[in-house]
């Protein structure tokens, strides 16, 4: 009989299984970090033994680990570590951040900051290399905005990318100009960005692990139980492998490798799902066009406002995207491409199209990361070539007013949730931090009420229940890395992935969501975050 004593029981709970055989519950037992029971008290009481922990939670709600499909994850602990904390409400308190940074700074190195929304600030606009010379001249520095996709120069970094006047847009980018004078004004877009990436100094091994243990607590305390680090370095996947060694890595990661490291991984002969239920080697990643915050994304028509027809930036060429997703998805991995706008979907999916037609896969699961501006015959594409989506769940809450950018026809079509299930297309939850904020109960309010802090109501067409929110972050979200058997739901035979909220989040008002407690949360049976 001690073979089927538990470790932890759980009673008097009010469980949401997102289990469709079962989705109610009140108790469960844990063993060996899965569930082996669920249902109710009477059928926990046999397994509890006296080392079993019990827990009676006097009806306060448990739901699965939530599950963020695309964040990431160590880049940002790293980025808190050693940048500048640029979400700010005025360009003068973003110099001031700078400024306390490039203090201590040593002649030669970079002053680095992240986060910048000009949306967000009095001042409205973007920064200048005029605004980050104020900070420094003489000291290189580099900022990029809350989006990722645009980034700011003062002149001495410039300088040393090799960026004059006469400088012409590279590839794949664009060189921000005055408008009066035609000079280099420091905001530099999506790869143009490249050159000046290329000359920052290493992130230290002793910096990403800060960064890792930090990154940790924060994704712990909102309930995160798994992630997809949506693009993870052979630097960062080191600092993984030595968390997970050294029994640090409190959350289970999902790495999106980046396209360069494809080579070596298939050399090497490792693929998609390759490592254990903690830390696995997910898809390949790759960017093909800009960002809804920024204005880059990549439109079939042009931006609300546009003065000369700017349909935003396209980051790969058809050709490019063509090509590497032929060779990747011939080699057996998954494959997840950034796309935004609605003509970057659609090549990406001509892609995936072809590849599958060329060397059929059984269900090889291709990504579109973000897939944000869609229409009924991209729905229809994505359903018949299984492609998933990982829209932005916190945005229309975060970043609301950046929708009027799109008109009113073309944000019923944005972070489409609701059209996504009616065509049948699995789709996540996901906040890509630091562009978005990173809590998923906020991003479960937002896809609840599609308004944004401010009240107002962006695409309502949208909307979908409660329930529908939950299973998308949690059930589709392992779906998304082949994982669905093992999480996702609190189901026995799964792994013990759970989060106790102080209230119900199906019965409070849906603009308090964002509000609940998280009181615990539980990876495996071990418990990352308690009040």
């Amino acid at each position: 009989m001690t073979d089927y004593i538990a470790d932890i029981v759980i009673t008097n709970a009010n469980i949401h299984t997102v289990n469709k055989k079962q989705p109610k519950a009140e108790s469960f037992a844990v063993k060996n970090g899965r569930f082996v029971v669920v249902g109710n008290n009477s059928d926990t009481t046999m397994l509890i033994g006296q080392n079993t922990k019990v827990f009676d939670l006097s009806g306060n709600t448990i739901v699965p680990g939530f599950i963020d499909a695309h964040i990431h994850v160590l880049s940002s602990g790293s980025r808190h570590v050693m940048a500048a904390d640029c979400d700010l409400r005025s360009i003068s308190d973003v110099q001031d951040a700078l400024k306390r940074r490039a203090d201590k700074t040593e002649k030669g190195n970079w002053v680095q900051g992240f986060k910048y929304d000009d949306t967000k600030t009095e001042d409205n606009r973007f920064l200048t290399s005029t605004d980050l010379d104020k900070v420094s001249t003489e000291l290189p520095i580099y900022v990029a905005h809350r989006a990722g996709h645009v980034y700011y120069a003062n002149s001495k970094a410039l300088a040393l990318a090799g960026y004059n006047d006469n400088s012409p847009d590279p590839h794949g980018g664009k060189l921000g100009r005055d408008p009066n004078t035609g000079k280099l004004n420091g905001v530099i877009y999506e790869r143009a960005a490249e050159p000046i990436r290329n000359l920052l100094p290493q992130i230290s091994s002793n910096d990403r692990k800060k960064g890792l243990t930090l990154i940790n607590s924060m994704l712990s305390e909102v309930g995160l139980t798994s992630v997809h680090d949506a693009m993870v370095s052979n630097d960062e996947f080191v600092t993984y492998q030595e968390g997970l060694n050294n029994d640090e890595l409190g959350l289970r990661v999902y790495m999106l490798m980046h396209r360069a490291h494809f080579p070596d991984l298939k050399e090497a002969g490792i693929r998609t799902g390759f490592g254990n239920n903690r830390l696995k080697v997910g898809g390949i990643k790759m960017v093909s066009d800009g960002a809804i915050a920024a204005r880059t994304a990549y439109l079939s028509e042009p931006y609300i406002g546009s003065d000369h027809d700017d349909c935003g930036i396209q980051a790969m060429s058809a050709e490019e995207i063509n090509e590497s997703v032929r060779e990747i998805h011939n080699a057996g991995f998954q494959v997840c491409i950034h796309a935004n706008g609605d003509l970057a979907i659609s090549m990406v999916l001509d892609a995936y199209e072809s590849a599958l037609s060329e060397f059929p896969r059984k269900n090889p699961r291709h990504r579109i990361e973000h897939c944000t501006l869609v229409n009924p015959e991209i729905l229809k594409r994505m359903k018949n070539t299984g492609t998933i989506a990982t829209p932005f769940c916190t945005y229309v809450y975060y970043h609301g007013e950046k929708m009027q950018y799109y008109g009113d026809q073309r944000l019923e079509w944005m972070f489409a949730q609701k059209s996504f299930m009616d065509y049948g297309v699995v789709s996540t939850g996901a906040t890509d931090y630091p562009p978005g904020p990173y809590e998923p109960l906020l991003g479960i309010q937002s896809c609840v009420t599609r308004t944004d802090i401010n009240g107002t109501l962006w695409g309502a067409s949208q909307k979908i229940p409660v329930e529908d929110a939950l299973r998308i972050y949690t059930l589709n979200g392992a779906y998304a890395s082949f994982e669905e058997n093992i999480k996702g739901s609190i189901e026995v035979g799964k792994l013990a992935d759970y989060v106790v909220l102080e209230e119900d989040l199906l019965k409070v008002d849906p603009f308090a969501i964002k509000d609940i407690k998280v009181l615990q949360t539980v990876v495996g049976g071990k418990t990352t975050y308690e009040i």
